[in-house]
């Protein structure tokens, strides 16, 4: 998963702070991923829960973590060793901790593998793990493990020289089987360096700055959503704002400025991270009456990772609740994450709103999210965040061909009713 505008405005610090530690746990033992990844999120570490390493290089490369978390399964070697091949291929700058319930001697051997591998591999550890030892170990390699800029390179200065785009991930119907929306990510354009991530460049962002950035996201998804609809295409565009974000911009004004015409206008989707608006629920919702009536609306992101409230869907209008990639990704195959997401989408079915599953890898997954009666998917099954003339590309292209607007066809079942 990338990460957005607003999970990583909220996250960034000011000039004088660190920013937080991002670590990926890779680990087929879901009971213990779990519990690994609360002690950690617990004392303030984000993390991202992974029970393979398939496309590992691809979220290291859009998120930038500062230590990977890799199981060493006596009986399933291998799988760990690709972990670190992948680490290996897409040149991962963090640090790698091998852990598993297996002699020492072999974990020393793969932290060797890893070690020639030009990887930075911390002291090996053996199951069963303090959780304590684990936050210990975190925050002291805080201190050397942020995800370093370009020299040069801010978010003043790439705001300043026109170097920031935004890229689109395209959320799918579920059922119509279409694209019917896209969610906006940020982008440093740099001239040696690529398409950076946020992870790369809010680092020490000036509040100013972050408000800007999230002024710019607006402003793009708004204008974009009119170039659709000049081709008779209606896509509701997402943007991810912190509540702070929400609360200072005059979001009323730039959408009565920026937006179509068009009286059917799909509108603008405001998402915002889950532990946010648990303490904001009062006044988004006064500020909510003043942006529905501009046809803006609000989604409630990484739903499940936060402690929700039903307060919230007694008095916060929001639209849609994005279930937390941590219980998407494996849902197939993992019976706790199945009945997880199966649990949060009747949830939102029951308060009227719609349930958007978030993470989305797998054709498999993406199937059995269709037959628990999701109404949206977003993930790389479908599409990773792309440019704008891409994004029209395959909508194009997916309205030409109904169904089968992805380059997989992952369709190949009927959904059934949830039971």
């Amino acid at each position: 998963m990338d990460h957005s505008i607003g999970e990583a405005a909220a996250a960034a610090p000011g000039p004088a702070a660190k920013a937080a530690s991002l670590c990926f746990i890779v680990d087929p033992d879901f009971g213990f991923l779990r519990g690994f990844s609360r002690s950690l999120r617990s004392v303030g570490i984000d993390t991202v829960e992974l029970i393979h390493s398939t496309q590992l290089a691809e979220k290291v490369d859009s998120q930038a973590p500062d230590i990977i978390f890799v199981d060493l399964d006596a009986n399933h070697p291998t799988e760990c060793a690709r972990a670190l091949m992948a680490l290996k291929e897409c040149h991962f700058a963090g640090r790698v901790q091998l852990f598993g319930r297996c002699r020492l001697t072999l974990l020393e051997e793969f932290r060797k593998l890893g070690a020639d591998a030009a990887l930075t591999m911390l002291p090996v550890l053996q199951k069963p793990i303090d959780f304590a030892s684990i936050q210990k170990i975190v925050l002291e390699q805080q201190l050397n493990c942020a995800a370093v800029a370009p020299p040069g390179l801010s978010l003043q200065s790439a705001l300043a020289h026109g170097q920031v785009t935004f890229w689109y991930q395209p959320k799918i119907d579920l059922r119509k089987r279409q694209v019917i929306g896209a969610e906006a990510f940020a982008r440093i354009d740099h001239p040696q360096h690529g398409a950076l991530p946020p992870a790369r460049f809010l680092a020490g962002a000036a509040d100013e700055d972050l408000l800007d950035l999230a002024r710019q996201a607006l402003i793009n998804a708004l204008e974009l959503s009119a170039r659709f609809d000049e081709l008779g295409i209606s896509l509701q565009f997402a943007v991810n704002l912190s509540v702070e974000a929400i609360l200072k911009l005059p979001v009323a004004d730039i959408v009565g400025k920026h937006r179509t015409a068009n009286a059917a206008w799909a509108g603008l989707m405001l998402e915002v991270a889950e532990p946010q608006v648990i303490n904001k629920i009062t006044i988004l919702r006064d500020r909510l009456q003043e942006l529905t009536a501009s046809g803006v609306s609000l989604s409630v992101d990484n739903f499940g990772r936060g402690n929700s409230s039903f307060a919230m869907f007694r008095y916060l209008p929001f639209s849609e609740i994005k279930i937390d990639s941590s219980f998407v990704q494996g849902c197939s195959s993992n019976k706790g994450n199945s009945n997880v997401c199966k649990s949060m989408i009747q949830l939102a079915h029951t308060f009227s709103r719609r349930a958007v599953a978030v993470g989305i890898e797998t054709a498999e997954d993406a199937k059995e999210l269709a037959n628990l009666d999701c109404d949206i998917g977003q993930g790389y099954v479908f599409g990773k965040p792309m440019l704008d003339r891409q994004l029209m590309t395959m909508v194009a292209a997916g309205r030409a061909q109904s169904a089968n607007f992805c380059s997989m066809n992952i369709w190949d079942v009927s959904p059934r009713a949830s039971g």
